[in-house]
């Protein structure tokens, strides 16, 4: 068994982020339920200690869910002490199936993209996970240079 990754540990590219999520889900085996993973960057790659899953997501992106996921990034900067483009908010999908991307995963790629990057402004990236498997799907815009 792996230990998790500390929050101190930096993560600074999109393989790291990818790796940062089979840690820290330590994936073993297919999820009992789809849930929406949330885990928030700080500029220096270090990781906010928090993680939190939106269980029961369903098969349709909901645009309210996502709408409310930019308040709630807002608030988790708010904590920081740091303005709200200072934080990433990195998700992982977890469902049961395939490792392939299935037309629900893409559906909800392209909402978070619509809904949150293009919408809300919110720096954010999303992996889809089986259980087994974590693949980025909406891969950051752009890491922070040191």
């Amino acid at each position: 068994m792996s230990t998790r990754p500390h929050p101190d540990v930096r993560t600074t590219n999109d393989a790291e982020l990818t790796e940062r999520w089979r840690a820290l889900l330590q994936l073993d085996g297919p999820p009992a339920r789809r849930s929406l993973w949330l885990a928030w960057l700080r500029r220096d790659g270090s990781m906010v200690p928090m993680l939190m899953p939106i269980d029961e997501v369903p098969l349709e992106p909901d645009r309210m869910v996502l709408g409310n996921l930019a308040l709630m990034h807002d608030t988790v900067a708010e904590t920081e002490d740091v303005e709200p483009s200072e934080l990433h908010l990195a998700m992982l999908l977890e469902r049961r199936g395939p490792a392939g991307l299935s037309p629900d995963d893409h559906a909800w790629s392209s909402a978070i993209e619509a809904v949150l990057r293009d919408r809300a402004g919110v720096d954010c990236s999303l992996h889809v996970g089986n259980g087994r498997t974590a693949v980025a799907v909406l891969p950051r815009l752009r890491w922070p240079t040191r």
